[in-house]
């Protein structure tokens, strides 16, 4: 499958990094709520605020930290024998009966609110010890200026347990919003447990500085600029863990022998303190930093809540949970595969979240050793002497150590290693736990082989059979940014002097796709405080084929406080829109007197880049960014698609025409292509791209009567993207080589 020519397209999948946005009207006025867990859609009935008592909601405040969390944050490096404690917890006793306010609407639906404080807190989760929504009853959690909101919880989040524990929420404040619904045949059973004060600022949620968004050490190695393809598969399974509210540690998605996508995760017994530990885990996919841009804040709100404790022993540190219910397709979660080998291949590498920061990896150039580590089973663990890049901290307790093939063999229970000493952490060997205990329940065998069939290694898996994937237009040789002219008057990507009111990405051109929703990546954006922002943008997809022509999808009226700068968001549509043709997406500002500054991430200006950014003046003419500004050149904003089923537009059934492009033979069996350009002579500049956006090669190739020969030399089997410039002409071509 190619791409049409006459309309530059350059675009590469990226691994995920979702923070999801969720947009519950389609051409409607509702606000965003960045949707945690496994919500259910819908928005909260209050007003957005700056405390909770101007909602008109009563609060219930928590008394000071005790003198003992001093201790805690003094001992938060205390090592990887033990989670990472981050919160303190206060044990309430709340529910609709006792504490909160009641209204009720002229349509019968009755809200309950009430607001928790805890000063100081940088954000506060919740524990609900009982925990059932009747049917057609909603929940949400928001903080008052309803920046993050969780929920719609219903009746499809009730735990077997009777448990659910919440993800953090930002700031001191969280509100608690029940919606009964004048249909509902049962009453909703609800009671706060717990109140857990994060005193080490887990959320990363606050205003950016000059540091990184956590506490681990410098010398971590983001996992987005990992370049393996097997360990980029790997990483995809591997979750940040939250238990009891107010511990942190890694676990890792596995694989079973059935490949039926039960989502067992692999992780370190001495991450459950408690007996009921594992009712309240809390599950973070995909917490990176985006296309290894170490400046954006990833995605931490990508989360499932509770499990069931399949395989628990002590001996081994080893613990298998079930999650509530497998990861949802948009989280692009990965089934790891693992080995029981007694010889890893080296290099392998442990992927976690050091001090619950972003996801990070750790390398080294030899192979483990088994041995002994302090009290656990003899020979049950794998010695790492030295790591070669990166280290593990507080919080990687139970992050995978997979070997040179990208097979998961071991997981953290402890060690030493730092960043100024990298030498000795420990991992619990998979091949001990395998069936080192009899008991089903003590075991790994009985629950990653069900059938029995003794398999000595097993390949990882996708398991969804229709995948969604990110596209992109920035390169990951790039770095993004925003700029003005020299002259000033506002950013090209944003509010500015010429009054430019919509900025779109173009993504095409499609045979067919479905657009799940697209990525926002704002740059600068107003702060949120003292008040939220008062202003608001809407954001919109359109098809077309000369330009932007027809709108399919918009939401309107969202806050820019809804969208602080120097983090990724996910526009997520309320389900996926069929798409063909040309796609822009992008947003629209309000110019009112008080103008506050909003501006996108955008690629840097290159002539070797494919314009796909337009803009829309004030007097409604869209234009090619490089034809708007031909004096700065082509870019692209940041403004990424997720999709699915995408079929690209087949060029090979005719000839190009003119001003079109195409290559052959596509796939590529050899290394050699004919390059067909109508009515063009001259030299070509040819780059290839993989899909991740890297460059491996460039040559010039001259083109006579429309035709050219190039020579790739070896190219990976895979797929790759062609840039072929010739003068003011630009061409993309999608190429497979097998």
């Amino acid at each position: 499958m190619l791409f049409r020519f006459w309309f530059p397209f350059l675009a590469h999948k990226l691994r995920p990094l979702v923070q999801i946005i969720s947009l519950m009207a389609i051409f409607g006025g509702s606000p965003l709520a960045l949707q945690a867990q496994v919500g259910h859609g819908g928005q909260p009935s209050s007003l957005p605020a700056t405390k909770a008592y101007e909602a008109g909601v009563p609060v219930e405040r928590m008394p000071a930290l005790p003198q003992s969390v001093a201790a805690d944050r003094a001992a938060v490096q205390a090592g990887k024998g033990q989670p990472l404690r981050f919160a303190h917890p206060f044990f309430v006793n709340y529910s609709p009966e006792n504490s909160g306010v009641w209204q009720q609407r002229k349509d019968g639906t009755r809200v309950w609110r009430l607001a928790l404080q805890s000063p100081g807190a940088y954000s506060l989760n919740l524990i609900f010890d009982r925990f059932s929504l009747a049917e057609n009853d909603s929940l949400f959690l928001y903080n008052p200026s309803q920046e993050v909101v969780l929920g719609a919880f219903t009746q499809k989040n009730n735990q077997a347990s009777g448990i659910l524990a919440t993800a953090p929420i930002p700031g001191e404040e969280v509100i608690v919003e029940l919606v009964v619904s004048p249909l509902s045949q049962r009453h909703s059973d609800l009671l706060i447990g717990a109140v857990n004060h994060d005193y080490l600022n887990v959320s990363r949620l606050l205003a950016l500085k000059s540091s990184r968004f956590g506490r681990r050490g410098s010398c971590h190695a983001d996992f987005t600029c990992e370049e393996d393809l097997l360990i980029q598969e790997a990483g995809q399974a591997v979750a940040r863990l939250i238990i009891d509210g107010t511990e942190l540690c890694s676990g890792t998605l596995m694989n079973n022998s059935r490949n039926d996508g039960t989502p067992y995760v692999l992780t370190a017994a001495h991450c459950l303190p408690g007996e009921d530990s594992h009712n309240t885990v809390v599950f973070t996919f995909n917490y990176q930093v985006p296309n290894c841009n170490a400046a954006i804040e990833g995605s931490s709100v990508q989360t499932v809540s509770g499990s069931l404790r399949r395989a628990f022993k002590s001996e081994l540190d080893m613990a298998l949970l079930e999650m509530s219910e497998p990861p949802p397709a948009a989280y692009r979660p990965y089934w790891a595969g693992w080995t029981r080998t007694q010889s890893p291949q080296a290099p392998v590498r442990s992927i976690h979240h050091p001090e619950g920061d972003v996801k990070s990896v750790a390398r080294s150039a030899s192979a483990p050793v088994a041995t002994t580590f302090q009290y656990f089973a003899a020979q049950g663990h794998w010695q790492v002497a030295r790591w070669e890049e990166g280290t593990t901290q507080g919080g990687s307790s139970g992050g995978g150590l997979f070997d040179a093939s990208g097979k998961l063999i071991g997981f953290l229970s402890g060690g030493w290693a730092t960043c100024s000493n990298p030498v000795n952490d420990y991992f619990g060997r998979l091949g001990v736990a395998w069936d080192y205990a009899a008991e089903a329940e003590a075991q790994l065998a009985a629950w990653l082989d069900p059938d029995g069939s003794h398999p000595q290694s097993l390949e990882g898996t996708w398991f969804y059979s229709e995948p969604v994937e990110r596209w992109s237009n920035q390169h990951l040789d790039e770095t993004a940014g925003w700029w003005a002219p020299p002259t000033g008057g506002g950013p090209y990507s944003g509010h500015n002097a010429a009054r430019d009111v919509a900025f779109a990405e173009m993504y095409g051109t499609f045979a067919k796709a479905k657009l799940h929703g697209f990525y926002v990546v704002p740059a600068r954006s107003p702060l949120p405080v003292p008040s939220p922002s008062t202003q608001q943008l809407s954001l919109k997809v359109w098809q077309g084929i000369d330009a932007p022509e027809e709108l399919i999808w918009s939401a309107n009226n969202v806050g820019l406080s809804q969208l602080p700068d120097r983090r990724e968001y996910l526009v997520s549509l309320t389900a996926p829109l069929e798409v063909s043709g040309q796609i822009w997406v992008g947003m629209e500002l309000n110019y009112p007197a008080g103008i506050d500054s909003f501006a996108l991430y955008q690629s840097p200006f290159s002539p070797e880049r494919v314009n796909t950014a337009w803009l829309r003046s004030a007097d409604g003419q869209w234009l090619a960014f490089d034809e708007r500004h031909p004096d700065v050149g082509p870019a692209s904003f940041w403004l990424d698609v997720l999709l699915s089923e995408v079929e690209l537009l087949d060029t090979l059934v005719a000839p190009p025409a003119a001003g079109a492009a195409r290559v052959v033979p596509n796939p590529l069996r050899g290394n050699t292509l004919t390059l067909l350009l109508p009515e063009i002579n001259g030299h070509a500049r040819v780059s290839i791209y993989t899909l991740s956006g890297q460059r491996v090669q460039q040559q010039q190739v001259l083109i006579y009567n429309g035709r050219g020969t190039l020579t790739t030399g070896t190219l990976a089997p895979g797929v790759y993207l062609l840039h072929l410039n010739v003068g003011s002409k630009r061409f993309v071509e999608k190429l497979v080589v097998q």
